[in-house]
C-alpha cells in the first residue's frame, strides 16, 4: 500500500509539473489592492525600462518590473506600458515578470492575461493556456484605481499574446504581443509603427479585425521620465494624427461624419449626441485604415390603441395589428490624404412591406398620404431607401475641422437626433406624436450640408428639399434645393448634448398647397450618464415650433431609458398642439389649437445575447389624451393601448 501511495505521489509531482511546464506562463503570485496618483508615479519610476523600438519594448533581464494600465479615457480599449499603445515585448527566456496592473477605467472591468491564444480574437479567448489578473473593477475615484500585483514566469521560448478577457475587449483592440527568447530583429521585422502587430497577417482577408492600434505621441512628463502609463494620452490614427473623443469612454474612433469628432458623439445626419453614448453595431476595420459598421434594429410586435375614432384610410387599416417597425444603417469612412476622410451613410427599411403604404396606428399621429388622402392617426412608413449620403471632412487640429454632407435623401442640419437614434428612445417601438414638429426632416430628397466644429461646439448650415416625400416609398423623388437651415451644437461635457436650429421650408405638404413656407424651430437636451459596465442612463428633452399661415403651435417630449444588466424600463411624455387640419378633422372642428397627449411606459429584457445580436422580449403600455372638445371624434377623452414585442439589435460594442 505504501508503495502505491508513493508511486501515485510521484506521478502527481510530475504531472503538474510536466502541465506547469506545457504551460507557457504561470501565476506565481497576486495580490490585489488600490494605488493612488503618486503611489503609481513611484512605482513608474522604479520600474525596469526597455529599449523602444518600431512598436517595441526590448528587455534584457530576466527579472523584470513592469508597470502596465488601462489606456486613458479617449481610448480605453488599450494598454499603455513605459507610455506606449500595446507595445510588443521582447523579454528572454526564463524571464519573471513583476507586474503592476491598473485599471484607470471609470466604466469598465478589465484584466491583463498573459499566454497562449487558440485562433484569433474574432470570438473571445478561452483561458486555459494563459496566466493574469482577475478582472478588476472600475476606479473608485479620480485619483485612486483599483489593481493587482503580479508575478508571473514565463516557462518557454516562443510569441505569445497579453490581453483583456472581458468579452469584446480583445476583440475590440485591447491586447499585444509578448515574444519571449526572441532576437530584436526577429520581434520588429514586418512590425507595424502604430502598435505592436500586424493585424492584416493577424486576421486574414475578409475576417473581422481588431480596432488599429495607434502610437500616442511622446512627450515628457513633470518629472523627466517617461509619461506615466496611465496619463491621458491623445492616441493617433494610422496618419500619425490625433484621433478625437471616444466610444462610450471604449473605444476610439473617429466619426464617420467628420474625422474631428468622436465616432460615439455621431447618430442620424449630421447630429451630435453625447461622447459617453454607447453605441450598438458590428464594426470591421481594414488595413488600409478604413472602417465599416452595421446599425439597426427590429420590433416584431402585435400592438393595439384606444378610442373609438375610425383610423383606416381609404379603407386600409385597423386599431391592433401584427408588425414590424425596423431601419437598416450602414456607414463607411476611410482616410483622403493626410487629413482629410470621405465617408458614406445608407440606411433602409421594409416598412412598404411591413407596415404598408398606411403605416401602424398610433394616436394623434399625422403627417405625408395616402392614395391622395392623409394619414391620421397612424405613422406612415418610411421610404426603402432612407438615406443615401456621402461626406467628406477635413481636420486642421485637434479643435477643427470642417465637413461637407450631400444626400439623395439624407437629413438637414434641423432638430435633434431622430427618434430612432436616440438612446433615449432606442427601445420604444412607436415614433413620437411629436415626431412632425421635431425631427421628421430625416428623410429630405436632396440636401447639401456645410459645417465646421471647433471640438466642443460645431456650427452647420443645409440647403434641402424642403418637400415631404411623396407616397412612393420604392422610388426615388426628384431632387431640390429650396429649402434652408441652421444649427448649433454643443457638447461641453462627455455626457451633455444640447442643440437649437431652425428651418425655412418651402411647399412642405402636398396636400396643402396654399402653405407656401413653414418656419420650423427646434431645441433639445440629451443627457447620457454610463454607471459602470453594464448601466446607462439616456433622457432626452425637445421642443419644436412650427408657424406657418399664421398659425404656430407647439411640441414638447421629453423620453428617458435606463439599462441596468440585461434590462431596461423607458418611458416618453409628450404633449404636442395639433390643428384641425393635423388631426384631419371635418370642417366643423376648423378652429383653435388641440392638445394632445401620449404618455408610454415600458420594459424589456434580453433574452438572447451571443454572436454580435440581442433580442429582448418586452411591452409597453400607452395613455392617451384629447380635450372634451374631441370626444365626439375620439369617443371620449382619456385612451389606452399597449403592445408586446421581440426587439433585435446589434450587440453593445465594448
Amino acid at each position: 500500500m505504501k508503495k502505491i501511495f508513493f508511486i501515485a505521489a510521484i506521478a502527481a509531482i510530475y504531472a503538474t509539473t510536466a502541465f506547469a511546464q506545457h504551460q507557457p506562463f504561470t501565476l506565481v503570485s497576486s495580490t490585489a489592492r488600490t494605488v493612488t496618483f503618486d503611489e503609481l508615479l513611484a512605482a513608474e519610476k522604479t520600474r525596469d525600462l526597455g529599449v523602444k523600438g518600431e512598436g517595441t519594448l526590448t528587455f534584457t533581464k530576466k527579472e523584470l518590473r513592469l508597470v502596465v494600465a488601462t489606456g486613458p479615457e479617449d481610448d480605453m480599449l488599450s494598454y499603455r506600458i513605459q507610455g506606449m499603445r500595446n507595445p510588443t515585448l521582447i523579454v528572454p527566456e526564463g524571464a519573471r515578470l513583476k507586474i503592476l496592473f491598473v485599471n484607470k477605467d471609470g466604466d469598465m472591468r478589465h484584466d491583463l492575461r498573459i499566454g497562449h491564444v487558440m485562433g484569433e480574437f474574432t470570438a473571445d479567448p478561452t483561458l486555459a493556456m494563459t496566466a493574469g489578473s482577475i478582472k478588476l473593477e472600475p476606479a473608485g475615484t479620480v485619483r485612486t484605481w483599483n489593481a493587482q500585483e503580479l508575478v508571473i514566469q514565463a516557462n518557454e521560448a516562443g510569441s505569445f499574446k497579453y490581453f483583456c478577457s472581458v468579452s469584446g475587449h480583445a476583440k475590440g483592440g485591447m491586447w499585444g504581443d509578448i515574444k519571449v527568447g526572441a532576437a530584436s530583429d526577429k520581434a520588429t521585422s514586418g512590425t507595424p509603427t502604430s502598435g505592436g502587430h500586424d493585424h492584416h497577417k493577424m486576421t486574414g482577408e475578409g475576417k473581422t479585425a481588431p480596432m488599429p492600434t495607434p502610437t500616442p505621441t511622446p512627450s515628457s512628463s513633470h518629472d523627466g521620465h517617461t509619461p506615466l502609463a496611465s496619463e491621458p494620452s491623445k492616441p493617433q490614427d494610422h496618419t500619425g494624427h490625433t484621433m478625437p473623443g471616444n466610444m462610450s469612454g471604449e473605444m476610439q474612433m473617429a466619426s464617420t461624419v467628420n474625422i474631428g469628432d468622436p465616432m460615439s458623439r455621431e447618430s442620424s445626419g449630421t447630429a451630435w449626441v453625447p461622447d459617453s453614448t454607447p453605441m450598438y453595431a458590428y464594426m470591421k476595420h481594414f488595413k488600409d485604415g478604413g472602417m465599416f459598421m452595421l446599425m439597426g434594429s427590429a420590433f416584431l410586435r402585435y400592438t393595439t390603441i384606444g378610442s373609438s375614432r375610425d383610423v383606416s384610410i381609404a379603407g386600409k387599416g385597423s386599431r391592433s395589428r401584427f408588425d414590424a417597425p425596423h431601419m437598416l444603417m450602414a456607414m463607411y469612412s476611410r482616410p483622403a490624404g493626410k487629413n482629410g476622410q470621405i465617408g458614406i451613410r445608407t440606411m433602409f427599411s421594409l416598412d412598404a412591406l411591413t407596415q404598408r403604404g398606411y403605416g401602424y396606428p398610433l394616436l394623434y399621429q399625422s403627417g405625408e398620404q395616402f392614395h391622395g388622402l392623409p394619414v391620421h392617426d397612424r405613422q406612415h412608413p418610411h421610404d426603402f431607401v432612407s438615406e443615401l449620403a456621402f461626406t467628406y471632412s477635413y481636420k486642421f487640429d485637434d479643435k477643427r475641422s470642417v465637413f461637407v454632407y450631400a444626400g439623395l435623401p439624407g437629413e438637414p442640419a434641423l432638430g435633434p437626433a431622430m427618434f430612432m437614434h436616440r438612446t433615449s428612445g432606442a427601445n420604444n417601438p412607436d415614433a413620437p406624436i411629436s415626431h412632425h414638429w421635431q425631427d421628421a426632416t430625416h428623410i429630405t430628397w436632396g440636401v447639401v450640408t456645410a459645417g465646421v466644429s471647433f471640438g466642443k461646439v460645431k456650427f452647420e448650415a443645409s440647403a434641402f428639399n424642403g418637400t415631404e416625400p411623396d407616397e412612393n416609398r420604392w422610388a426615388f423623388d426628384r431632387p431640390r434645393l429650396n429649402s434652408f437651415s441652421g444649427r448649433i451644437s454643443w457638447n461641453p461635457t462627455r455626457d451633455l448634448s444640447f442643440q437649437i436650429s431652425h428651418g425655412y421650408l418651402k411647399n412642405p405638404e402636398p396636400l396643402e398647397p396654399d402653405l407656401k413656407i413653414l418656419r420650423k424651430t427646434t431645441a433639445s437636451a440629451i443627457y447620457n450618464r454610463p454607471f459602470g459596465k453594464d448601466k446607462n442612463w439616456a433622457s432626452t428633452f425637445v421642443w419644436g415650433q412650427n408657424y406657418g399661415n399664421g398659425e404656430r403651435s407647439n411640441a414638447f417630449l421629453f423620453e428617458s431609458n435606463f439599462d441596468f444588466q440585461k434590462n431596461a424600463i423607458f418611458g416618453r411624455l409628450e404633449r404636442v398642439e395639433k390643428s384641425a387640419h393635423e388631426l384631419v378633422l371635418d370642417h366643423s372642428y376648423h378652429g383653435p389649437m388641440y392638445w394632445v397627449g401620449a404618455y408610454s411606459i415600458g420594459y424589456v429584457r434580453d433574452i438572447y445575447s451571443q454572436k454580435g445580436v440581442d433580442v429582448g422580449l418586452g411591452g409597453m403600455l400607452t395613455a392617451n389624451s384629447n380635450p372634451a372638445s374631441l370626444t365626439p371624434v375620439y369617443g371620449g377623452t382619456q385612451h389606452g393601448g399597449w403592445q408586446i414585442f421581440l426587439r433585435i439589435r446589434p450587440s453593445k460594442v465594448l
